[in-house]
């Protein structure tokens, strides 16, 4: 959840160690160059599940919509338990789904093991309020990454210890099905980070690992003092007010602080998969079970005097994606340069378990590439952030080979808000409705980058790129808007 493409030690980061993760990578395809399409949690959860471009499922904060049961369904995980497999559900869900949405009870009822919670799971989610906290009761660790593990590890082989101390009767994976195991972590999301108390009951991971080298860590390159946000972006279209859960961005200290304090978290779900693969082994299920490592999208940490996400700049965009097959014939070590999406997921996962890929997925399967095969490249990839409140711009844009395209749009908060909103729940982003954009609306500000010349999205070359490359970007993100809404996007 918020975890940067580059927060891996198999991605190069100079401080997180993470050698669970690098050793799955060492032994699957690592894809190098992965995107979310809408950097936002729910669309972008959504947009996994579904194998959706956010325009087309729909799911988002401004339209108020839940998943509808039969988008759920016709979902990677929906698909697979009508194939017969045994569904299991563990840590955050941030997808409202079914009548009601996250209320409706629908999740919990529909998956075969329940052991989660909706929105954010603090880092001691035994804490969690209104009975919450009592799911992960039976659980002796505290801390998130430990709690979600002691439950997913148990589904999968339970330990009558922890079948005794459930407040409930816990569910058994039976052993004659495949089964299909989400395990979603609230980490290192800042709803998380933030909650870290540095107790003494604490692991000594999160109490003082990388500490000690606090001084060294390196800002990004294009990080900017506060108040320099303006120069990013007209104030007209960003006025760079943001949530006050992004403020460590503004000073050296306080994001070096959170920086360590997401290299902690995201060694702890490290830690977390080196247990997976282990249990896996001693159940005999380890030669047949894929391993899916991604996020929902990335995370600005002060880069051009920005933070946060929703904004369509590589910090956002770029994710971690590994996936492990341990069958024969797969590829070993692979770090695949393919611009592989988020909603290709769905489309991978299927494929991979034999399964056909609905024709309302518009992503592609990535199964392929596992091969080793060779894959015609995405010619585009389409991106798009159409929420707008918390002050964020609507946006939308391509990338197209090594140029990338962005056009913002007329900003349409509720007058109310007076363009300062900042919080808000589900229900409280209902003034404005669901947003179409589909080619009528004129954008009111245009950005234009050479991602080989300008890997950091420093030159916005809109006002002195040729006349007819700037009309022909424009054209085709047109065109991928358009096709993103009714599901004809291209692919590999």
């Amino acid at each position: 959840d918020d975890q940067r493409a580059d927060l891996l030690g198999c991605m190069g980061h100079p401080l997180v160690r993470t050698p669970h993760l690098d050793r799955l990578a060492a032994e699957g395809t690592l894809f190098t160059r992965a995107r979310c399409t809408s950097p936002l949690c729910t669309p972008s959860r959504a947009c996994h599940y579904t194998g959706q471009w956010e325009r087309r499922h729909g799911v988002n904060f401004n339209s108020r919509t839940p998943l509808a049961p039969e988008a759920w369904e016709a979902g990677f995980v929906g698909r697979l338990k009508a194939a017969g497999y045994w569904t299991a559900w563990v840590g955050k869900n941030h997808v409202p789904a079914g009548p009601g949405g996250y209320g409706s009870g629908y999740f919990e009822s529909w998956f075969d093991a329940w052991w989660g919670n909706h929105g954010h799971s603090s880092f001691y989610p035994k804490e969690l309020g209104g009975g919450t906290g009592r799911i992960y009761a039976a659980a002796e660790a505290d801390t998130q990454a430990e709690v979600f593990a002691e439950g997913a590890l148990n589904l999968l082989d339970p330990d009558p210890a922890f079948l005794d101390r459930a407040p409930e009767p816990f569910p058994r994976r039976p052993a004659d099905r495949p089964f299909c195991l989400c395990v979603t972590f609230n980490l290192p999301h800042g709803a998380a980070c933030s909650t870290m108390q540095l107790r003494p009951t604490d692991d000594d991971l999160y109490r003082s690992a990388y500490r000690e080298r606090m001084n060294d860590i390196p800002l990004p390159p294009t990080w900017r003092p506060w108040k320099q946000s303006h120069a990013k972006l007209p104030l007209s279209v960003y006025n760079g007010v943001w949530i006050p859960d992004y403020d460590y961005v503004k000073t050296p200290q306080d994001l070096r602080e959170r920086i360590v304090r997401q290299s902690q978290a995201v060694a702890g779900v490290d830690r977390f998969v080196g247990r997976l693969r282990a249990a896996l082994a001693a159940i005999g299920e380890a030669g047949r079970t894929v391993i899916v490592f991604s996020t929902d999208h990335g995370l600005l940490l002060g880069e051009h005097g920005l933070g946060g996400k929703a904004l369509l700049y590589e910090p956002a965009l770029r994710i971690p994606l590994i996936i492990h097959d341990p069958r024969p014939g797969m590829a070993r070590g692979q770090r695949s340069p393919a611009m592989a999406a988020v909603p290709d997921l769905a489309p991978t996962v299927l494929d991979l378990c034999g399964q056909t890929v609905p024709q309302t997925m518009d992503g592609v399967s990535l199964a392929p590439i596992l091969r080793g095969e060779s894959m015609s490249p995405r010619d585009t990839l389409f991106v798009e952030n159409r929420f707008d409140d918390q002050n964020y711009p609507r946006c939308e844009g391509i990338l197209h080979g090594a140029w990338k395209y962005l056009r913002y749009f007329r900003r349409t908060e509720d007058p109310a808000q007076e363009g300062q909103r900042l919080r808000g729940t589900l229900d409280d982003y209902t003034a404005c409705g669901p947003r179409t954009l589909d080619g009528r609306e004129a954008p009111v500000h245009e950005e234009v980058f050479d991602l080989d010349a300008d890997p950091h999205e420093e030159r916005n070359l809109a006002a002195s790129l040729a006349s007819d490359r700037l009309a022909d970007l424009r054209r085709r993100c047109d065109e991928a808007g358009r096709a993103a809404a009714s599901g004809g996007l291209s692919h590999f």
